[in-house]
This record gives C-alpha cells, sequence and structure tokens, in this order.
C-alpha cells in the first residue's frame, strides 16, 4: 500500500504544478509589452516568470512518470506497462487511465515545442503561429489530466481532493480569460511584436 499512497501522491503533486506551468505560460503571453520598446524590468520579471514556468514543467514530467512507474510496479491494482502507455488499454479503469496517458503524451509535446522556442519563433510569423498551435497542446493535456483524477481518483469524493481541483480549475480559468482579454485587446497586428518579444525572453534565458 505504501507505492499507491505514494503514486497517488505523486499524482496530486503532478496536477498542481502542471496547474502552475498552464497558469504561468498563460498570463506570461497575457503580459507581452504594447509599444516597441521592451522595459528591462519588465523584461526581467519575464524571464522570471519563464524560468518558473519551465522548471514546473520538468518537475510536472518527472512526477507524472513516477506516478506511472509506481503504479505498475505497485500490485494494489492492475496495470501494466501497455495499460500505462497505451491509452484505454489497462486492467484497471480503461478510460481513465487512458485520458492520463494522453495527458502525459500533451505535456510531453507541450515541452518539446517549449524547448524549441527561441528557434521557432525567431524563423517566420508562420513557425511562430505553428508552434503557439501546437504548444496550446498543454491546455487539453490539463484538461485530460483533470478528467484523469476525477475518474480514477480514489480520493475524488474527499473534500480536500475537492477542493484542490476546484481550485486548479479556477487558477487555470482565470489564467485563460487573462490571456483572451489580452489577445482581444492587442489584436492581430501584435504578432510582430510577440515574436521580438519572444525572442529577446528566449535569448535572456539562455
Amino acid at each position: 500500500m505504501t507505492l499507491w499512497f505514494l503514486a497517488r501522491a505523486a499524482g496530486f503533486v503532478a496536477l498542481l504544478t502542471a496547474t502552475v506551468t498552464v497558469a504561468l505560460g498563460a498570463l506570461g503571453s497575457s503580459a507581452r509589452p504594447t509599444g516597441g520598446r521592451v522595459d528591462p524590468a519588465h523584461l526581467d520579471r519575464r524571464v522570471l516568470a519563464q524560468l518558473v514556468h519551465r522548471s514546473a514543467a520538468v518537475l510536472t514530467l518527472a512526477m507524472l512518470a513516477l506516478h506511472a512507474v509506481l503504479l505498475v510496479v505497485d500490485h494494489y491494482v492492475a496495470v501494466s506497462w501497455s495499460g500505462a502507455l497505451v491509452p484505454f488499454t489497462a486492467g484497471y479503469r480503461a478510460f481513465a487511465l487512458g485520458l492520463g496517458t494522453l495527458a502525459l503524451y500533451g505535456f510531453v509535446v507541450a515541452a518539446a515545442t517549449g524547448a524549441l522556442r527561441g528557434r521557432l519563433v525567431s524563423l517566420s510569423p508562420r513557425a511562430t503561429r505553428a508552434w503557439r498551435a501546437v504548444h496550446l497542446s498543454a491546455y487539453a493535456a490539463w484538461v485530460l489530466a483533470i478528467g484523469h483524477g476525477l475518474l480514477a481518483g480514489t480520493d475524488t469524493g474527499q473534500r480536500w481532493a475537492v477542493a484542490l481541483y476546484a481550485g486548479c480549475a479556477g487558477l487555470v480559468a482565470a489564467a485563460a480569460a487573462g490571456r483572451v482579454f489580452a489577445v482581444r485587446r492587442h489584436g492581430r497586428s501584435t504578432l510582430p511584436q510577440a515574436r521580438r518579444w519572444g525572442t529577446e525572453t528566449a535569448g535572456a534565458i539562455r
């Protein structure tokens, strides 16, 4: 049972760090400058936010991997390696675990595109749009992770678990709303500016 408890704990930690990652990603996108000049202090704050964003993303992947490994190693439920890696094939709550597997793959894709951000946004407007579209898979992965937790989690009915899920959902919803508001405010004309801002930020992080 010890491994089972550790697996559940790793899953909750992964959800928390994924929520921080997604929220910071949305807030960072909504905090681009509106003028042609980049304020150094603003750039420093964005660099710090990006470092936290990336660190939380790495921790999310590590916790998800640990969560999956512990579920397979533990014998409390029947989950094989194929059941954990191939969506909807597990012997235990196949649909719920399948959502978790898809969430893991979505976060991996988002992390991979995040690592390539500096190169892609400096190529062309089309590359920037393609990068942004693929990187948005983090939102879908987060929704899948929430669904996985609600359907597969044995703690779903507990008050603290409900509060945790609600808090995560509220944080991401607020951050996403801020992003949508910023996009509408800045309009389509900010794409070249966003590319320059993304390139400068990526260069400062390296």
